[in-house]
């Protein structure tokens, strides 16, 4: 098989020779010298080969010339293509730094990173979640865990309320440090005072202890701390371990009163008022009231706790604690006993 070049080469060599030969048999026939005839035909043969391979170069340079043309508009489009790639990324990159700065500027300027002078505890929170590595895979999950609680909680605090199930000694330690003005709450015997009104329960308890060295640095930086034992019966008041409570709690700077409710607080036993529909709770700084439902039991289980913020509420709590508070000191003033007749 020819190649094309030996092809091309074939026919400028036929065209040429064809071309010396027509010019040779016209000189002939027109009875020019030999010589001459010869020569002018090989001369023609000649000028038609270099003809033929000039015109075989020029196309070959065009081609070439295409080729290239060709290639390099292939190589704009590759280069157009991933430059528009590079810009597409760039920019995005660009998005997410400026996303992670205004993100950074918003964290560094919130109102939880600067509650607290000097504290920044939102940024250090990020750099070291950054730069955090789980010992173990079961402890990455505890910290997931926990921080989903959290974003749980920022959430919930968009509304009106939070709800944890069951009882939640963070949040009761926290406000309790938290608070800057004022901790106005009751104990009742249902929530507070276990199974034998007092012995026993929650001032007794590990968070019970915690919370009164809570509400004892409180009172050492300012904060007002009140606090209404609310009674289901009077022989609570000549209890040993209640007596301990009180002064334990009167030592740590709080200012404790006593009332007394027929059948601690529940429906029936001839009360009325407050008294009939009354539940526990703990008004901090008069902006959030921490509440919480037990069994109707004495000395059953927390089933729930939840914070209100709303300013109904919290309105109608201070309102209720003013009332609770005016009525056991006004009776302890006397020398009676808050809460033993009709409200």
């Amino acid at each position: 098989m020819f190649t094309t070049g030996t092809l091309r080469i074939m026919r400028e060599g036929a065209v040429a020779f064809a071309t010396g030969g027509v010019t040779f048999l016209a000189s002939t026939l027109l009875d020019g010298d030999w010589t001459w005839t010869t020569m002018l035909s090989a001369f023609i043969a000649g000028v038609s080969l270099i003809v033929q391979h000039q015109v075989a170069l020029e196309k070959v340079f065009e081609d070439g010339m295409h080729a290239q043309a060709d290639k390099l508009v292939e190589i704009s489009r590759d280069v157009d293509r991933k430059l528009d790639e590079t810009r597409q990324e760039v920019a995005r990159e660009l998005e997410t730094m400026n996303h992670g700065a205004r993100l950074l500027e918003q964290l560094e300027s919130s109102a939880v990173e600067t509650a607290v002078e000097g504290a920044r505890p939102v940024s250090g929170l990020v750099d070291r979640l950054a730069r955090f590595s789980p010992p173990n895979p079961i402890l990455g999950r505890l910290v997931a865990d926990e921080i989903r609680g959290l974003h749980e909680l920022l959430r919930g605090l968009e509304g009106e309320s939070v709800t944890f199930p069951g009882e939640d000694r963070d949040w009761l330690l926290a406000l309790t440090r938290s608070a800057r003005g004022s901790i106005l709450a009751t104990s009742t015997t249902n929530v507070d005072g276990g199974r034998r009104n007092f012995s026993d329960g929650f001032w007794n308890s590990e968070l019970g202890r915690a919370y009164l060295m809570a509400q004892r640095e409180a009172v050492n930086r300012g904060v007002k701390v009140h606090r209404v034992f609310i009674l289901n019966t009077e022989r609570i008041l000549r209890n040993g371990d209640f007596l301990k409570i009180r002064e334990e709690q009167e030592k740590a700077g709080i200012k404790v009163h006593s009332v007394v409710v027929p059948g601690g607080g529940h429906t029936g036993s001839g009360v009325t008022g407050w008294r009939k529909t009354f539940r526990d709770f703990i008004l901090f700084d008069e902006s959030v009231s921490y509440e919480v439902e037990a069994g109707a039991l004495q000395g059953a289980s927390i089933t729930s706790t939840k914070l209100w913020f709303d300013r109904t509420r919290i309105g109608d709590r201070k309102a209720l604690f003013d009332e609770i508070w005016q009525e056991a000191a006004a009776a302890e003033a006397a020398g009676g006993t808050a809460g033993t007749g009709p409200g």
